[in-house]
């Protein structure tokens, strides 16, 4: 493995557990087999080698899905899955950001203001698929879209949260989201 991807990947590994106060370039050089010259010859500083893991563990954040033509169900559904699929897909990244977000050390904002904005974007979406099969009458509208939008995120949130600190889960992912399509997307439903 190269150098400078080896000194990435165990960097973003102790920042995500000690956060950015509390790791060392000495114990990130240690647990990578590199001396600390190696790591200032590819970052120059502890801050350049934190942006470079933290811009890398951003990258996947860009989620575009293509819902075209599908009905306000299909595309809430599709949504659901998308969002599971992704934050299983990058687990670390996730941890990553959830361990620097729990902690109040050092961090860059601009970076950390990313990761949340495709966040509330994507929570918008599902808000904007209820609103809209609302006003077209296919969802109920018994429920305000953007309360109903972070109940389903939260739901998901918790599944997945539940899934990196158990280490057997008590339902398989598929059923537990077919379960939350179940409960909170079909009753939107009008017959």
């Amino acid at each position: 493995m190269e150098a400078r991807h080896k000194i990435l990947e165990v960097a973003g590994r102790i920042f995500s557990a000690q956060g950015y106060d509390g790791t060392s370039l000495s114990q990130v050089a240690r647990e990578a087999k590199v001396s600390k010259a190696l790591i200032f010859w590819h970052f120059e500083t502890k801050e350049h080698l934190f942006r470079e893991v933290v811009s890398r563990t951003i990258e996947p954040y860009a989620m575009k899905i293509d819902l075209e033509g599908m009905s306000e169900p299909e595309a809430l559904s599709k949504l659901i899955d998308h969002y599971y699929q992704f934050v299983s897909r990058n687990s670390s990244s996730v941890r990553f950001f959830l361990g620097l977000s729990l902690r109040r050390d050092s961090r860059p904002e601009e970076l950390f203001a990313q990761v949340l904005g495709q966040y509330g974007l994507f929570r918008s979406e599902v808000a904007q698929i209820i609103e809209r099969g609302q006003q077209r009458g296919t969802l109920s509208s018994r429920v305000r879209a953007a309360a109903h939008a972070g109940i389903v995120i939260a739901a998901l949130n918790g599944m997945l949260v539940e899934g990196f600190v158990s280490e057997q889960r008590e339902i398989e992912a598929e059923t537990a989201i077919a379960e939350l399509k179940e409960t909170l997307i079909d009753p939107l439903r009008v017959s």
